[in-house]
């Protein structure tokens, strides 16, 4: 049966929309859906404006509980719109900030994101996203072209792609149809939607490895070989009778690819490696060396240092 929308009718989201943030290149996003996760890396430089934009729905936590709404087979995904509310089998649609200027410079190729918006207006995008599930390079020329600020990385797209998979089916007369989890007919149940929360991770950019005086975090860049490239951070929990820090598990993330200066992990030996650690700006060590003392709770002792 289809379903209506109503209206947000409060407006702390908006106030929250607005609020100034600082963007930091190749941010990446971890954004967790009914279907399993992916991450996404934004081209900060390419559009810092969309960028900006998207990141005040994400740490304003306004994208969370929302669903995709859209899906169009072998074309893209949507969502950031709507969230559901199955006792009242209502959708509501969040608060949106103001419009945003187009800026558009990269092609919608498969596994981009990019901001949707209305037809016959360049500058009317908000806060609906899509992910475009093959090279549909013939948005580059409409509509003054749709803005593309980031991409998936990664395996990413298996889970991109599974959601692109799923039956579509009309929910809302007039919209296009929503991917459905195991719906056949009758109630809809929150269960049959592809519900998403987003998390800000962190940058594939800056030093591979830098010690934070004041939060007395260390933030490295790892390849740990067939275990992937990470990025993390470290708390210092202890400075006597050794240095030991903790790895975050919540800070990780995966990256595409290695970087000059990472940081190695050995599984075999559980060493790992910093080649250059960074202070205030500049080297204060080199071959800074940690062994896995505790690897139930990711806990490392400083073994040396030149």
């Amino acid at each position: 049966m289809p379903y209506r929308v109503i209206s947000a009718t409060r407006l702390l989201f908006c106030a929250l929309l607005l609020l100034p943030l600082s963007v930091s290149a190749g941010t990446v996003v971890r954004v967790a859906t009914s279907m399993g996760e992916f991450q996404i890396e934004l081209f900060d430089t390419a559009a810092p404006g969309t960028v900006a934009n998207f990141l005040s729905y994400v740490n304003s936590g306004a994208y969370n509980g929302t669903v995709v709404h859209r899906l169009v087979p072998d074309f893209v995904i949507q969502g950031g719109w709507l969230t559901f509310n199955e006792a009242q089998q209502t959708f509501y649609d969040i608060a949106i900030g103001p419009t945003i200027q187009n800026e558009f410079s990269i092609s919608n190729l498969r596994g981009t994101i990019a901001m949707a918006k209305v037809s016959g207006d360049p500058h009317s995008a908000t806060s609906q996203w899509f992910i475009n599930l093959g090279n549909n390079t013939e948005l580059d020329s409409s509509n003054g072209g749709f803005t593309v600020f980031g991409r998936v990385m990664g395996a990413g797209m298996h889970t991109v792609d599974a959601i692109g998979a799923l039956p579509p089916v009309t929910v809302i007369n007039g919209l296009d149809t929503f991917p459905l989890i195991n719906y056949t007919t009758g109630q809809l149940l929150s269960s049959h939607l592809v519900h998403l929360s987003m998390t800000r991770m962190g940058s594939t950019e800056g030093d591979p490895a830098v010690f934070d005086v004041s939060t007395a975090k260390l933030n490295a860049m790892v390849n740990a070989g067939e275990l992937g490239m990470i990025r993390g951070e470290f708390a210092l929990i202890s400075e006597t009778p050794n240095i030991v820090v903790k790895l975050d598990g919540a800070s990780l993330f995966y990256l595409d690819q290695t970087v000059p200066g990472m940081a190695t992990f050995d599984s075999s030996t559980g060493r790992l490696t910093i080649p250059e650690l960074r202070i205030d700006g500049e080297v204060a060590y080199r071959n800074v060396r940690f062994l896995l003392t505790d690897a139930q709770h990711l806990v490392f002792t400083l073994e040396g240092a030149d």
